[in-house]
C-alpha cells in the first residue's frame, strides 16, 4: 500500500512531462505556400529538358550568403510561360524579423544558366504578401 501511494505522485509528474509524440511532427509539418508565377520577356519555348527553379531565401544579412528555406524544381518538357509554382516554406523557420525573398532560374540540360531572377522579391514578412510574379532576364 505504501509503495502504491508512493508511486501513483511519480507517475502523474511524468505523464504531465510527456509530451504527446504526434504535437513535435505536427509542428515541423505546417508549411507556408508561396505562390509564384515566373516568365520572360523573349519569345521562344524552350526545348525539352530545361528545368526551373524556385527558391524562397533568407537574405537577412548583407554580408553572407542566402540561406534557402524550400525550394521546387520542375522540368519545363516544352511548356511555355508562364510558369506557376507553389514553394512550400516550413512555418517553423520564418522569423517575422528577417527578411524572405524569392527567385528564379532555368537552367538547360547541361546544366547551363539560361535565365534568372535580376531583382529582389520580398515574401512572407514586414507586410510583404505570399505570392510573387518574377519576370526573368537571359544570360549570355
Amino acid at each position: 500500500m505504501r509503495n502504491a501511494l508512493f508511486s501513483l505522485p511519480l507517475v502523474a509528474v511524468l505523464a504531465a512531462c510527456a509530451a504527446p509524440p504526434e504535437a513535435g511532427a505536427d509542428a515541423s509539418a505546417v508549411r507556408t505556400p508561396v505562390e509564384v508565377s515566373v516568365t520572360y520577356r523573349e519569345r521562344i519555348l524552350l526545348p525539352p529538358g530545361h528545368v526551373l527553379a524556385v527558391r524562397v531565401e533568407d537574405v537577412s544579412l548583407a554580408d553572407a550568403p542566402a540561406r534557402t528555406l524550400a525550394e521546387v524544381k520542375q522540368t519545363l518538357e516544352g511548356r511555355g510561360p508562364p510558369y506557376a509554382v507553389t514553394v512550400p516554406v516550413p512555418a517553423d523557420e520564418v522569423d517575422p524579423m528577417h527578411v524572405y525573398a524569392v527567385r528564379a532560374e532555368i537552367r538547360d540540360p547541361d546544366g547551363a544558366l539560361r535565365f534568372t531572377t535580376d531583382i529582389r522579391h520580398l515574401v512572407l514578412t514586414r507586410g510583404a504578401r505570399n505570392q510573387a510574379d518574377i519576370v526573368l532576364v537571359g544570360v549570355r
